[in-house]
């Protein structure tokens, strides 16, 4: 009976050790200290738009008034999508999964992707930049999603721009 008694005092108390060694952190933990490690690398980005987008972006609100909603900085990924009977899908999902767009309108009953925006300055001369340029614009019209791209500008036309986007 004794040894019975010693043995449940001995996994008690092995038990109420475990328990305060993690609620107060005893000892170094070289997996826990790794992943409060892999945090540091990240500090918060101040602006989601560059200057000129940020006041391309308040014309377009002030043409566009309510009648779409004006989502920036979307990624392609999230208005196209790769056709569900491909058999490569990863391969075709990993062409547009880490491309963007500048603007994205979308219509406001359903927020369905009615039209993209790409406000194009110098980098978009650059044969690279041509060549993304050209993929995504053929895979939106493929889709049937307008695009259309304005040249970066100091300053914007209403009437311009309303023109360009069909108001």
């Amino acid at each position: 009976m004794n040894i019975y008694l010693f043995i449940v005092i001995i996994v008690i108390l092995l038990g109420v050790f475990t328990f305060f060694k993690r609620k107060l952190n005893f000892g170094d933990n070289a997996e826990d200290k790794k992943e409060s490690d892999d945090y540091k690398h990240y500090v918060k980005k101040n602006y989601l738009m560059s200057k000129a987008e940020h006041e391309f972006y308040k014309v377009l609100q002030e043409t566009i008034k309510d009648k779409y909603y004006i989502v920036p900085q979307v990624q392609l990924s999230k208005i196209v999508e790769v056709n569900k009977y491909e058999k490569n899908k990863r391969t075709y999902f990993n062409k547009i999964d880490r491309k963007s767009v500048d603007f994205v309108l979308f219509n406001k009953e359903y927020f369905t992707p009615y039209m993209v925006i790409e406000l194009d300055d110098s980098s978009h001369m650059l044969p690279e930049r041509e060549n993304r340029d050209g993929f995504v614009d053929s895979i939106l019209n493929r889709v049937g999603i307008k695009i259309i791209h304005v040249k970066t500008e100091n300053n914007y036309n209403h009437n311009m721009l309303s023109n360009l986007l069909n108001l």
